[in-house]
């Protein structure tokens, strides 16, 4: 019997509205010292969040992967991916959490460093490494004026954001291309080219086949590249696609569910709520009131 994991705004704040500015920032001690010290499995529907550990040292836990690391370190976490933490009691660092829309409109002209945030990642910087001088820096900038209350701050949050997820997409690539055994150029660049063409064409429900095709490989080839490049089926990405794109209309638009189903390629409105309850954990319709609801206590 599969396990229900649990999903939550903040961790282990049950219906609590939306982050304030599609932002919250806090220290990592701030909430985990609350439960002994240890974040338990869980999810978020809305939101990604990247830790910065500047020192001491986590067990993770990514679906059904179990890592250990110790800081200076970055993890990223994507939304509807189970996750946990059991950080030591001298831990250091920041979780910044963001809301999906909002990374993904920040990041919606670089569709290349946009793919590098598909699937969890572990980012392990050197101490004495330039790349960690920077990252650090961008964190430190960006957690500073979110707690501050100056003039134009809310654009200087999103150029802020904006550099550190760039820096985060550049070290977790360099890191990927560095690994035995992974990232090729040529894998790269037919894992860029699929992103492209599913970007394009995601609304027409294409299989893999046909993106293989278009790419010059077989369809065994672009799985393998896709589960070594981002943890996921190439049908895991395609359907990644679709869910994200559902959410989006659900959460942002007035069209009904049915319209929603036709828009992405779903001639029957009953097949896209079972797909979509079985990717999201509940029905189109209940994700909606859900996401309305955090939506009108923010704004009370």
């Amino acid at each position: 019997m599969k396990t229900l994991v649990p999903t939550y705004a903040l961790y282990g704040e049950h219906g609590q509205g939306l982050v304030p500015e599609s932002l919250h920032c806090e220290s990592i001690p701030q909430r985990s010292s609350l439960y002994g010290w240890e974040i338990k499995l869980h999810r978020h529907d809305l939101f990604v969040q990247i830790l910065y550990i500047r020192s001491g040292e986590v067990r993770i836990q990514f679906d059904d992967r179990r890592l250990e690391a110790r800081g200076p370190c970055a993890l990223f976490v994507p939304a509807l991916h189970a996750h946990g933490f059991r950080f030591s009691e001298d831990i250091d660092g920041a979780v910044i959490t963001i809301v999906t829309q909002q990374m993904e409109k920040l990041l919606a002209p670089h569709a290349d460093l946009l793919a590098h945030f598909q699937a969890p990642a572990l980012a392990v910087f050197e101490s004495d490494e330039h790349g960690r001088r920077s990252f650090s820096l961008a964190v430190e900038l960006l957690l500073a004026e979110y707690a501050d209350t100056q003039h134009w701050r809310l654009p200087l949050l999103e150029s802020m954001l904006a550099t550190v997820l760039a820096l985060l997409a550049r070290k977790i690539a360099t890191q990927a291309s560095q690994a035995p055994g992974r990232r090729t150029p040529r894998a790269a660049a037919h894992l860029h080219r699929f992103r492209t063409l599913l970007n394009r064409h995601f609304r027409e429900q294409r299989d893999i086949a046909h993106y293989a095709g278009r790419l010059g490989i077989t369809a065994t080839q672009l799985n393998r590249i896709c589960r070594e490049e981002l943890g996921l089926s190439a049908l895991g990405v395609i359907n990644g696609r679709l869910l994200a794109e559902a959410r989006r209309d659900l959460a942002y638009s007035s069209l009904s569910v049915k319209e929603i189903a036709l828009t992405l390629g779903f001639s029957d409105p009953g097949y896209f709520s079972r797909f979509f309850a079985k990717h999201a954990g509940m029905s189109p319709s209940g994700f909606r009131i859900l996401v309305r609801n955090q939506l009108d206590r923010q704004r009370a």
